[in-house]
């Protein structure tokens, strides 16, 4: 079956046309430090300009798709810039290399201020302490259950920080915030170390043997390669002038309501028009005509496309079943959040199946054993990957079971399925590169506590859960797709594997300190109170910790069922895809299918599929080529000025459109 699989991996991949799967033979290159500069200074900026544009003005959503577009549209200005510097001083131009270690290392650093990770932290550490008081209690219910050094206790800090019209740099911030900050950033870095380790087990066979396509870097690949191309191709700009002009006017329409708006963001409401029984239960479904989706669908797998939206009416069928039989009794029935969850973690077992071989020759390096992989081309030694995961691994156990109170077999289940998610989103981006993959509100503390309930898993585990939601609140922005993403860029452009690990590190560290900084900056200035749902998503984490400690939660039998079942389905449908390759439906498009990402794009996908559909059946590889740079434009028309719209509200202190979100 691997056989199957691999071979289906390679017809999948795009065409000629798109970025080669290798570059040619040449020696291996080192990474330039002053590729590691430009990178490093841009981190500042770019965490800036993405904090204030996701958190402060709610104008732009970078992080929350799978290709950053705050990072594409740097990359595209660098390549415009680099084509003038060939010109004039060609020695001095950036190369292919350097100009996706740059990409590849601002993407890393994009993880950390993302809308999924220290963009909720960073409020939600504050919030407890700021918001206690005598009705509410919470007092008993949170702050005698989590430790006083892993939240901000100083009040006045936590005022400031909520209310805004503050600064960071005040002697008693800093004071307040260096305990939590310790902690948290010592937590984030054995988490990223695990992750790395883990990338490194798979790296060899994902990009060298499998040889997957990785469709999500193959624009910025084509910017770094064929910049010159794109821009003389005429289908490139009637693209770019589609989508530029439709930005401006509906940017224009959101400052200026008068001016008439072109219907791209709900052009369609199922709320119009179903108002009765079974039909209201999908009334809150839209439809969108993202034009950046459509381009992005355009280089992913039409079978992944397909199965997204065919995937997605089936989750919409299930509801409007459920609501004609009447179903009450099982509020939330029929899972679909849970049938997604289970599907997840059967894409990691899935991958860890498919590179059974391969682990097993790793396996053999480590120990010794005749049969063992080489790994001289490797980042490091099996060996050392092995003694960095574990020693990450004892860290984050340390942190959780030692400082914050958890219980070791809780724990231990927390991160299993964690590192499932986290192969599951490597694996789902490097085969076939959905454009986004969130699985909100499914992290491993609702799969654990579905079965167990409240009293199955204590208030010390409770509160541990609460403290980890702010890198298990949604997975949108995940630090193994970009690290896997960066191992393949390597090996595009001939870097060596063992520098290129130098940069991530150098992207992880930095870029770590650059995000919280950014946060902290911008939330002590505008303050984070009544700011997007819930006050920065901060309470939603606590809310729930209080109703668990107020109002037991029994067992879900039923939502645990759920899982399972979309495990299983999920493992059938894997089966079905490496055993004939005639099978369309994807596992992955199971998964992704009931996220609020997939609410947005179901129907720009299906446009997507249909018009790659019809081009590839009726013109064939060659239709494929010549049309590709118009999908192109598609997406770089939106990303262009959808990020000068975001960099203008970021300037002006205010809210402005946004093209996704």
């Amino acid at each position: 079956m691997e056989k199957v699989l691999e071979k289906k991996a390679v017809v999948q991949a795009p065409p000629a046309s798109a970025p080669p799967q290798d570059l040619p033979q040449e020696p291996l290159r080192f990474v330039s430090i002053r590729a590691i500069a430009i990178a490093c200074a841009l981190m500042p900026v770019l965490a800036l300009m993405v904090v204030q544009s996701e958190l402060i003005w709610y104008s732009g959503h970078s992080t929350a798709i799978s290709l950053f577009f705050h990072v594409t549209f740097t990359i595209f200005l660098l390549g415009l810039a680099n084509l003038y510097i060939q010109k004039r001083w060609p020695k001095a131009a950036l190369s292919a290399g350097e100009m996706m270690t740059i990409y590849m290392m601002l993407s890393i650093a994009g993880t950390f201020c993302s809308h999924d990770m220290l963009q909720i932290m960073v409020p939600m550490l504050s919030f407890p302490k700021y918001n206690a008081n005598p009705q509410n209690q919470w007092e008993k219910y949170i702050l005698s259950h989590i430790p006083s050094f892993s939240i901000i206790t100083d009040i006045h800090a936590a005022e400031g920080l909520a209310v805004g019209n503050n600064s960071l740099y005040r002697l008693s911030n800093l004071v307040a915030w260096s305990r939590p900050f310790a902690l948290w950033y010592t937590l984030l870095l054995a988490l990223m170390g695990c992750l790395l380790a883990i990338n490194i087990f798979f790296r060899q066979h994902w990009t060298e043997r499998e040889r997957l396509a990785f469709p999500i870097i193959q624009i910025p690949m084509m910017i770094a390669t064929g910049l010159s191309d794109l821009l003389r191709n005429k289908l490139f700009w009637i693209a770019f002038g589609i989508t530029t002009f439709i930005d401006i006017v509906d940017g224009f329409n959101f400052l200026y309501p008068s001016i008439p708006r072109i219907p791209i963001v709900e052009a369609f409401r199922f709320s119009e028009y179903f108002v009765e029984r079974p039909w209201n239960a999908i009334a809150a479904t839209t439809i969108n005509l993202y034009p950046f989706v459509i381009g992005l669908t355009f280089f992913i797998p039409t079978d992944l496309a397909f199965s997204c939206w065919f995937f997605f009416i089936m989750f919409k069928l299930q509801l409007v079943i459920t609501s004609a039989i009447g179903i009450r009794d099982l509020p939330g029935f029929p899972f679909p959040t849970e049938q997604s969850g289970g599907a997840y973690i059967a894409l990691g077992l899935l991958a860890i199946w498919v590179s059974r071989r391969h682990l097993v020759g790793v396996g053999r390096n480590i120990l010794r054993r005749p049969g063992g992989l080489d790994d001289s081309h490797e980042p490091m030694s099996y060996t050392k990957t092995l003694i960095l995961f574990l020693v990450c691994a004892a860290v984050l156990f340390y942190i959780a079971i030692h400082l914050l109170g958890g219980t070791p077999g809780i724990m231990l289940m927390f991160f299993t399925i964690f590192f499932l998610y986290a192969i599951a989103i490597a694996r789902m981006r490097a085969e076939l590169g959905p454009p986004a993959h969130d699985l909100h509100n499914m992290g491993p503390d609702t799969m654990i506590l579905n079965p167990l309930g409240t009293r199955g898993i204590g208030t010390e585990n409770s509160a541990v859960f609460t403290l980890f939601w702010w890198f298990n609140r949604a997975y949108r922005a995940h630090f193994s797709a970009h690290d896997m993403e960066g191992f393949k860029l390597a090996q595009l452009t001939r870097i060596a594997s063992r520098s290129i690990l130098k940069a991530m590190v150098i992207a992880i560290v930095f870029g770590s300190l650059v995000a919280f900084w950014a946060v902290l900056h911008s939330v002590y200035v505008h303050g984070y109170s009544g700011r997007l749902a819930g006050d920065a998503f901060s309470q939603e984490g606590w809310n729930r910790m209080v109703g668990w400690m107020t109002l037991p939660q029994k067992p879900r039998y039923a939502a645990s069922v759920a899982s399972v079942v979309g495990l299983l389905v999920a493992l059938f449908l894997g089966a079905m895809r490496m055993k004939y390759t005639w099978w369309l439906w994807h596992p992955v498009g199971y998964a992704t299918s009931t996220c609020w990402s997939m609410e947005k794009l179901w129907f720009c996908l299906f446009l997507g599929w249909l018009a790659k559909s019809l081009i590839t059946r009726y013109g064939g590889a060659v239709a494929y080529r010549k049309s590709l740079p118009f999908f192109v434009g598609l997406v770089m028309g939106e990303f262009v000025t959808g990020s000068l719209w975001m960099i203008y509200g970021a300037l002006a202190n205010m809210t402005v459109y946004r093209f996704w979100g």
